[in-house]
């Protein structure tokens, strides 16, 4: 029977309605496939099914997920509002946008039995593969698909802020909003769903979810060390910052190349939130850190005050890349006591050594169970370079790097990622060999490439690899670095990667800035951080799958 409202029961049955205020008897998920229009019974109840109605033993609880266009700015949706979509309703598409809801087919039997109400003309029942299409052809479109569908070439939205493929995601099923009964691809557990009216599994498991939170250059020089040191408001201040806004322009950069003006806008401790929230946080440290450092603010040759990494591993950053052309700006041997000093704070790190054998080992880190390997490689600034006999940076010789990854997976290395400092700076364009070398890291195992050295943001594509799709991020550009060069040099992005297992099912990139020369703030992507997604998206646009 369709009826013209929908009942409380119902919106108890998605969460749109609190159990305890309704007086139904808890949550319900919600069954697909069902043969009538009554809500599978609550978690609480102790209702049967009648004698001659045979038990769904092998339906399981499969969460719903909201998707839209991977360039989308988009970050939630509200339950009520996915409700007034089904319905057709124009109050919902006011405030959301959305003209047309999407759904999984197996699934949407499901919301139609729980909402009571046949779905709208804007309601299309469509194949998981062809809901994703949908939603990158339109930004009107809003999709619905299964959790363990959920892949890098959409967006996955939380709902009413509670997500499950961020770093601050909720780590059971039961937490999430809208789920629904869908057949188990496993066997049933022992206990019969129809019994207790819940499902006793799950389509997917959100303790196997992990993410990584990468950020480009770091250099703690310049106006990093008079904030931090000079004026003595320590080693955390450069990593205290929230939003940030550009309030104008200013004067000058390099040629005369305007700069902008960067001023933060409160809720403090959101960047270290995002980075320390992260399983995995990542930068490259641009410089040496060795005990006699000195700061000119107008030099190029960049040594850091060792008592300002401790700010990094308090910021949550799990390890460093030392593989540029600044790390021997302290010398040979401020090239060792950089490792010194981040060994006494236990950060670890790779890239650089004593020689080219140590600089060439990767750092081992763990997430969900998941063993990870991390390397770095410098292409650029040779006089930098390790030798057989003397410290510096690992030089990105291509058959190293492939041997060094296939090393990496012979040790046990569920994902390697590879963190080459190459290509040109101050452009967004590659040079001859970054592409191929990209391609050869991910042809010998390689499931990360997150590059860095430009100074700008940079491209990115994906290329099928051992695990799915590998990612490749050509540039982060700068994070915390003072170097006014051109707006292009003041701005970055922080790149969050979530994975399934050893799959990688999301790739989120907020913009940011610095404030001032001494801190990183994020930027809105819909407004001051849109000129930074832009610029990614138009240099990805000649690069597979962007």
């Amino acid at each position: 029977m369709i009826v013209c409202a929908v009942s409380v029961v119902s919106l108890v049955a998605v969460g749109l309605l609190d159990a305890s205020a309704s007086g139904v008897a808890g949550p319900t998920t919600l069954a697909a496939g069902a043969s009538d229009a009554t809500p599978s019974v609550s978690a609480t109840s102790t209702s049967r099914p009648p004698a001659s109605v045979a038990p769904p033993a092998a339906l399981v609880a499969t969460p719903l997920v909201p998707v839209v266009s991977f360039w989308s700015a988009s970050e939630t949706v509200g339950r009520a509002d996915i409700l007034g979509l089904w319905m057709g309703s124009a109050a919902a598409t006011s405030r959301t946008g959305y003209k047309t809801l999407a759904v999984s087919d197996a699934y949407a039997d499901a919301l139609g039995l729980a909402f009571e109400i046949a779905p709208s003309a804007s309601v299309h029942r469509l194949t998981t593969d062809q809901v994703k299409t949908a939603v990158e052809s339109s930004s009107t479109v809003l999709g619905l698909i299964p959790a363990q569908d959920v892949s890098i070439d959409v967006r996955a939205l939380a709902v009413d802020g509670i997500s499950l493929f961020t770093s601050d995601r909720v780590r059971t099923v039961a937490r999430w909003p809208l789920d629904v009964l869908a057949p188990s691809p496993a066997p049933a557990a022992a206990a019969s769903p129809a019994a207790s009216g819940v499902a006793s599994q799950t389509n997917f498991d959100p303790s196997g979810v992990w993410t990584l939170a990468a950020g480009g250059d770091v250099n703690l020089a310049r106006a990093v060390y008079v904030q931090a040191v000079t004026k003595k408001l320590g080693p955390d201040y450069p990593w205290s910052a929230g939003y940030a806004v550009i309030r104008g322009r200013a004067c000058c950069g390099y040629n005369n190349a305007p700069l902008v003006n960067v001023k933060a806008t409160g809720q403090g401790g959101i960047l270290r939130s995002r980075l320390s929230d992260a399983d995995i946080a990542l930068v490259n440290l641009e410089g040496s850190a060795p005990n006699n450092h000195v700061n000119d603010r107008d030099s190029l040759n960049f040594t850091f005050d060792p008592a300002l990494l401790v700010g990094l591993k308090d910021a949550g950053i799990d390890a460093v890349t030392l593989a540029n052309n600044h790390i021997k700006n302290g010398g040979a041997q401020g090239v060792i006591e950089t490792i010194q000093h981040l060994d006494a704070i236990n950060l670890a790190h790779t890239g650089a050594g004593a020689n080219t054998t140590a600089a060439r080992q990767p750092v081992w880190l763990t997430a969900a169970g998941r063993k990870i390997a991390v390397l770095g490689y410098s292409a650029v600034g040779s006089g930098n370079w390790a030798t057989a006999t003397k410290p510096g940076a690992a030089p990105l010789h291509l058959a190293d790097v492939t041997a060094d990854i296939h090393a990496a997976k012979a040790a046990g290395a569920d994902i390697v990622i590879v963190m080459p400092h190459w290509g040109e700076e101050y452009t967004y364009l590659l040079n001859a060999t970054q592409k191929g070398d990209a391609a050869a890291f991910v042809a010998a195992g390689a499931d990360l490439v997150i590059g860095s050295h430009s100074h700008w943001v940079g491209g990115i594509e994906t290329l099928d690899g051992v695990n799915g799709p590998a990612f490749i991020d050509y540039s982060l550009g700068d994070f915390l670095f003072n170097l006014n060069h051109d707006v292009q040099a003041q701005e970055g992005v922080l790149v969050t990667l979530t994975f399934s297992g050893s799959k990688l099912v999301q790739v989120n990139l907020e913009p940011t800035a610095m404030i001032q020369g001494s801190r990183v703030g994020l930027l809105n992507p819909s407004t001051d951080g849109k000129a930074v997604l832009d610029a990614i998206r138009a240099a990805s646009r000649r690069l597979p799958g962007w």
